[in-house]
C-alpha cells in the first residue's frame, strides 16, 4: 500500500480557500499516489484512472466544505471508500480479497463491524430461494458470464438475469450496511 507524503499540507490553507494553484500542486503531488492505490485494489487500469478521477473531482467539492487538516489521509481514505463502493457495486467477486486486505490495517473496531456485516450478509444469501442463491454464488463467487449460468443451469439468459437482480435487490440493503460501515469507521 502506498502512502501519500504528508509534506504535501503545504498548500493546505489555500486549497481550503478555492486557490487552483494549490489544487493543482495536490493534484499533481498526489495523483500517482491515489491511482497506484485505487489499481493495487482493483487490478484494473481504466477503472483504477476512473476512481483516481472521482477522488480528486470529490476533494475539489469538498473545499471549504470540509475541514481537511491532512490531505494525504483525506484522499486515502477518499480513495479506500470509492474502491469500496465500485466494488460492492460493480465486482462483488474482489470483495473478499478487499476485505482480507482491510482487515490487516484497520482498527478491530472496524474489524468487528466488517465481520458482523459480513456474518448478516451470509445470513441474507442462505434465505435466498434456492434458484437465485445458486445463481448468485455463481457469478459473484465463481465469477462466471451469465452466459456460462444459463448453460450450466440449462435456463435462458434472461431467466438467470431475474433471479440474479431478485437476488441483488434482496441483498441491496445489506450491501448498504457495508457501506455504512466503512462510512462511520473512516469518515
Amino acid at each position: 500500500m502506498t502512502r501519500l507524503d504528508s509534506s504535501i499540507n503545504g498548500p493546505l490553507h489555500a486549497f481550503n480557500q478555492g486557490d487552483e494553484d494549490a489544487f493543482k500542486k495536490i493534484y499533481s503531488a498526489c495523483w500517482s499516489k491515489v491511482f497506484s492505490d485505487a489499481y493495487s485494489r482493483l487490478k484494473n487500469k481504466e477503472d483504477a484512472e476512473n476512481i483516481t478521477q472521482d477522488v480528486f473531482i470529490t476533494l475539489w467539492e469538498q473545499r471549504g466544505k470540509q475541514d481537511i487538516q491532512n490531505i494525504p489521509a483525506f484522499l486515502y481514505r477518499l480513495c479506500k471508500h470509492k474502491t469500496l463502493n465500485y466494488i460492492l457495486k460493480k465486482r462483488p467477486a474482489l470483495l473478499a480479497e478487499h476485505e482480507l486486505e482491510m482487515s490487516t490495517d484497520i482498527s478491530p473496531a472496524y474489524q468487528l463491524q466488517f465481520k458482523e456485516a459480513g456474518a448478516i450478509f451470509n445470513t441474507k444469501l442462505k434465505h435466498l430461494p434456492p434458484k437465485q442463491r445458486s445463481i448468485f454464488k455463481l457469478r459473484y463467487e465463481e465469477n462466471r458470464s451469465t452466459v456460462e449460468i444459463a448453460q450450466e443451469l440449462g435456463l435462458s439468459v434472461k431467466t438467470v438475469r431475474n433471479h440474479l437482480g431478485r437476488a441483488i435487490v434482496t441483498l441491496r440493503n445489506i450491501l448498504k450496511l457495508f457501506l455504512a460501515v466503512s462510512t462511520a469507521v473512516f469518515i
